[in-house]
């Protein structure tokens, strides 16, 4: 048995086959309780658990069992920031792809979502991991630009090596070239000693340019030099230096209107725009909300060393019909602010901020309806997509799913039940899913 919910578990399960087990993957405690499972199934010789999950009254409960059983079970708890651990305690160090890929994403996946959208956003990221190119990452404030540019450098070949992140909003304009090339002693009044820039510090890895358009005219004409060429000129002083750093810009502001006013240089962006990728707003892709609800509020209480409470299904209905004009970071800010104020089994609408309370009594009656429904149409939304992945393969939508075969075929069941829409031929509906993390078809 595998429990994990913070990462793709593809790799540890991978890793668990190959030692000659069989291994029932779940991403709930609900989904790992043998007596729903087919009786044939052997008791578990070992459990394996995200640490996270190690809490609550699934957990306790498995305790008990497990202290009763005539023959116990070797329960492992791994944690999800640190895999290594779990690698070595099985003798097996070689490098496994797929977890949080580097210590800046410490915290949080890199990828979350199942919408056809976010698909074809992690596809494009993956394809340009591979290679040296700049990538320019482009969409709406909050829309987890940093996050796809740690997820690229993370399946990068400079993997371990820096990834230096700068926002040009924070940087005071008269300073931007000095903290990006850096200068030498005496350049200025004041400068007193070398100072090492963001380029130099990059070495080797990554520079994230955040808020691009930003950036003041004459850094831009430097900038592009050292696109082209790999060479800049640290301030005050004439020899130039080389550095070998990826460049991986983002932007908010419309740059083609920022060139038509003459506050963005064409030529740059024409040098950034070679490989672009556009982030939807999360108003585009309300079937990743749900999934993106569920890993914010597991983080939030890990991070609050509080029990994990579920969120209502009230709360995901208000989720999927408000607009979210912040975004994700929206999204994420909201769970962390009801986390904190949480005292009940459930996120409920009292833990919401007072402006979504507001918004919630205002659709109060549509939101009502849909709260139960949605649940339901998300799960079979989800499978009815993995099968149409898989070519009708069911093993195959299992594993995509992340579930065991005796789980979809029980779900199936569930959903196939007369009076239920058949999981096949149901049409997509805006009401999706539960937390699947995205795993790389490549």
């Amino acid at each position: 048995m595998l429990l994990s919910n913070l990462v793709p578990a593809a790799p540890v399960q991978e890793m668990l086959e190959r030692r000659g087990l069989y291994v029932h993957l779940g991403r709930s405690w609900e989904d790992m309780d043998l007596a729903r499972l087919s009786p044939s199934l052997e008791q578990p010789k070992y459990i394996f658990s995200d640490i996270t999950l190690s809490q609550g009254e699934g957990w306790e409960k498995l305790i008990q069992r497990l202290r009763r059983a005539p023959t116990g079970a070797v329960l492992v708890c791994f944690d999800p920031k640190s895999p290594k651990s779990l690698y070595a305690l099985l003798s097996d160090r070689s490098a496994v792809p797929g977890l949080n890929g580097n210590k800046e994403s410490a915290e949080e996946p890199l990828a979350v979502g199942v919408s056809q959208k976010f698909r074809e956003v992690i596809d494009l990221a993956n394809r340009y991991a591979s290679h040296t190119i700049t990538v320019l990452i482009t969409g709406e404030t909050g829309t987890g630009k940093e996050l796809v540019a740690r997820y690229i450098h993370a399946r990068s070949p400079r993997e371990g090596k820096p990834l230096v992140a700068c926002n040009m909003t924070a940087i005071p304009e008269t300073l931007i070239e000095s903290e990006l090339f850096g200068y030498v002693k005496g350049a200025f009044t004041g400068a007193g000693s070398d100072k090492i820039g963001l380029i130099e510090a990059a070495e080797g890895g990554t520079l994230f340019l955040d808020e691009i358009g930003e950036l003041p005219l004459n850094a831009q004409v430097k900038l592009l030099r050292f696109l082209e060429s790999r060479e800049f000129y640290k301030i005050g002083d004439s020899s130039p230096k080389s550095a070998d750093v990826r460049i991986i810009a983002a932007a908010n502001r419309d740059l083609e209107k920022a060139i038509e006013e003459g506050s963005f240089r064409k030529d740059l962006y024409y040098r950034l725009n070679g490989a672009r990728i556009i982030l939807p707003p999360l108003r585009e892709r309300k079937e990743d909300i749900i999934s993106l609800s569920e890993n914010f509020a597991h983080q939030a209480f890990v991070r609050a060393q509080k029990p994990y409470c579920k969120v209502s299904s009230s709360v995901l209905a208000l989720f999927m019909h408000y607009s979210w004009p912040g975004n994700i970071r929206e999204l994420k800010n909201t769970i962390e602010s009801a986390v904190m104020v949480s005292e009940g089994e459930y996120l409920t609408m009292a833990d919401l901020p007072m402006h979504l309370q507001q918004y919630a009594t205002g659709y109060r009656e549509e939101i009502a309806t849909k709260a139960i429904r949605n649940i339901r149409d998300a799960e079979r939304y989800v499978i009815s997509e993995a099968l149409k992945e898989a070519g009708g393969n069911k093993a195959k939508a299992a594993e995509l799913l992340g579930i065991s075969l005796r789980t979809l075929y029980r779900k199936l069941e569930r959903i196939n039940a007369p009076g239920s829409e058949d999981v096949e031929e149901s049409a997509p509906s805006p009401l999706l899913p539960t937390y699947t993390p995205y795993r790389s078809r490549s």
